[in-house]
């Protein structure tokens, strides 16, 4: 099997998984409208998921947030993500109704995405591709052939993302180490000892 990309080069391989929705479809939308749009296309949104248009809301691979992110949250058209800020927007449009706004959700605090892939789970945490960050990050990574692997993107000395394939059950004590910014430096390569029971000192 051969893949074509759009820059016209071409790669051999043995399976393709097609990525939908990954380019804000605004086009259909924006006749006879003024909206505000971000550089990639899509609707600049608020705090409440409102477009520059009073009243309209927008959330998804639609939209992109016209806020300061938190350090450990990213946006990434994924329908994980889509589906929380569809969520945070329906409630943004019903407190509306009120005259009322509400507080950002918790799921913009960290960035957070678990599916399955080949028959192993699959968890994102935070800045797991070391987005944002340059060259200024450290990596340690833990292997089990067939049966896990385990990326951690450290940025002075503390954990900002984090990759998890298989039964780690690390996610939960990743995301807290994440969201408290503890400095892991005394730790160095001995926090992915799969001897050393990590939750047993952040947990």
């Amino acid at each position: 099997m051969y893949a074509v990309l759009s820059n016209q080069k071409c790669f051999g391989c043995d399976f393709i998984v097609s990525a939908t929705g990954v380019v804000p479809n605004t086009q259909p939308f924006l006749k006879g409208n003024e909206f505000r749009l971000a550089d990639d296309g899509g609707f600049l949104v608020n705090e409440q998921c409102m477009t520059s248009i009073d009243g309209v809301y927008a959330a998804g691979d639609v939209c992109s947030v016209d806020w300061p992110p938190a350090p450990h949250w990213i946006q990434m058209r994924l329908w994980s993500q889509a589906r929380q800020m569809g969520h945070y927007a329906g409630k943004c449009m019903l407190a509306a109704t009120h005259g009322q706004s509400i507080t950002k959700d918790i799921c913009f605090e960290i960035f957070a995405h678990m599916t399955n892939f080949f028959g192993f789970k699959v968890v994102l945490l935070g800045r797991f591709n070391a987005q944002g960050l340059g060259s200024d990050y450290e990596i340690l990574l833990r292997v089990t052939k067939g049966e896990e692997y385990v990326k951690v993107i450290l940025h002075n000395g503390r954990m900002v993302g984090a990759i998890l394939i298989g039964e780690t059950d690390l996610e939960e004590t990743f995301e807290n180490l994440i969201m408290n910014e503890m400095d892991l430096t005394q730790f160095g390569s001995d926090l992915l000892d799969p001897n050393v029971d990590i939750q047993d000192f952040f947990d």
